[in-house]
């Protein structure tokens, strides 16, 4: 920074006969200079030293440019540190796609020298693998470790604890894009594993496309076995996702849902807030539940359900986690699949795929809830049994206190706030 200073006083608008003005010598201010008399003039006596100065100066430039440089002044010439050797295991760095490693990078870490001898013996030694990312990720490479799983799982074999190490490290280093790359490679070698999902969602959540977070979100619970044994963290990520899409409402029926397992003991004060919240930021109260009940339920707990003004016949199913439906369902309730954002959720007899739907108006008996999230079972309109139209699960269920025995299906709204 440029320190400012001050300029010296101007002399401009001095009065012009100070200077005229006698004033005696000694009383003077003292000045950096001296000032000289007007008698007795040393123009020559100057004159000569200048010149005598002068002369003086050209004869030594003149001398140390005609002058040989002298040995101690000449330029020396310094030895240039050779590169290292390159590795002798490069082609198992080039395997595993990080070549970019320095050469003696094995050298400077004599742990990773067993694990290199083993992939240059045996280049899918599942052994191997996560003590070389874990030796990587130490010496202060995560992305090289992340490669280097990612690598082995598609050459080799799809390991979860290689996939979730993998899949860390690039998350590690905020690289969402490469996450998604490893996440999707893992759903489509899986599509079933709940973990995969998860990490899919996570990296989807990362690159801020919240609607395709949102859809593995809810894959990640529907591949669950029983809900009720769930973190509410896994519940919550669906929650957050809803409100990022901007449907506040929508976010209160997963925390309803975890509630809806064990009230007593999971209702708390945060969880409250947080519904009460959605609910004032979506103005829910009206249409979120409405009425109570008592319906009698067929055998199989089949029920009579109307979705958009079209009716059909679904199984009560607490253990699902969404209202789900057949294609032709959807059709005659006028719900259009979102077919770019699937999901995979356990049925009877395994897998299926469906996309995610939305109802304006669910009614069961004299209850009534809109807006209500669903999925469609894309192309398998047999996926829920003969002459069925789907299950009516818990975005339903959860918007009320359910109870079902004796072959009647009791139904109070929960309050939300």
């Amino acid at each position: 920074m440029n320190e400012s200073r001050e300029l010296p006083p101007s002399d401009v608008g001095r009065d012009s006969n100070d200077t005229a003005r006698h004033v005696d010598r000694h009383s003077r201010p003292e000045r950096l200079a001296p000032n000289y008399d007007a008698g007795g003039s040393s123009f020559v006596t100057v004159a000569i030293a200048v010149s005598v100065i002068l002369a003086i100066a050209v004869g030594a430039y003149a001398y140390v440019v005609t002058s040989p440089v002298p040995a101690v002044l000449a330029p020396v010439k310094t030895a240039l540190t050779p590169a290292p050797p390159p590795s002798r295991y490069q082609a198992v760095y080039e395997q595993f796609g990080v070549a970019t490693l320095p050469a003696d990078f094995d050298r400077k870490n004599p742990k990773i020298v067993r694990y290199l001898d083993q992939f240059s013996r045996e280049p899918c030694d599942s052994s191997a693998i996560l003590p070389l990312m874990r030796i990587l990720d130490e010496a202060g490479y995560p992305r090289e470790a992340a490669k280097s799983g990612h690598s082995f799982s598609t050459r080799c074999q799809f390991y979860n604890d290689v996939i979730g190490a993998t899949f860390a490290y690039y998350e590690q280093i905020n690289d969402h894009t490469s996450a998604l790359a490893i996440a999707n490679d893992a759903v489509k070698e899986d599509e079933a594993r709940g973990r995969y999902r998860f990490f899919r969602g996570t990296a989807y959540e990362g690159l801020k496309n919240y609607k395709a977070a949102l859809s593995d979100y809810i894959s990640t619970l529907q591949l669950f076995t029983d809900l009720s044994n769930v973190a509410l963290s896994e519940f919550y990520r669906v929650s957050r996702m809803y409100v990022a899409v901007g449907r506040p409402c929508d976010a209160i029926t997963p925390l309803e849902m975890y509630l809806s397992y064990d009230v007593q003991k999971r209702q708390t004060a945060q969880i409250t807030r947080l519904i009460s919240d959605y609910a004032k930021a979506g103005n829910c109260q009206a249409t979120y539940a409405n009425g109570g009940d008592r319906i009698i339920v067929g055998p199989n707990n089949i029920v009579d359900v109307t979705i958009n003004g079209a009716r059909g016949r679904m199984i009560v199913d607490t253990g699902a986690t969404s209202i789900a439906i057949t294609p032709s369902f959807a059709a005659r309730a006028r719900i259009v699949p979102d077919e770019q954002n699937m999901i995979t959720a356990y049925v009877v007899g395994g897998t299926v795929k469906q996309a995610p739907g939305y109802a304006q108006l669910v009614q069961v008996g004299t209850t009534t809830a809109s807006n209500v999230p669903l999925t469609i079972s894309t192309g398998n309109d047999t996926a829920f049994g003969p002459q069925l139209d789907g299950l009516l699960g818990m975005t339903f269920l959860a918007r009320f206190t359910a109870s079902l025995s004796g072959g009647v299906l009791e139904l109070k709204p929960r309050p939300l706030n």
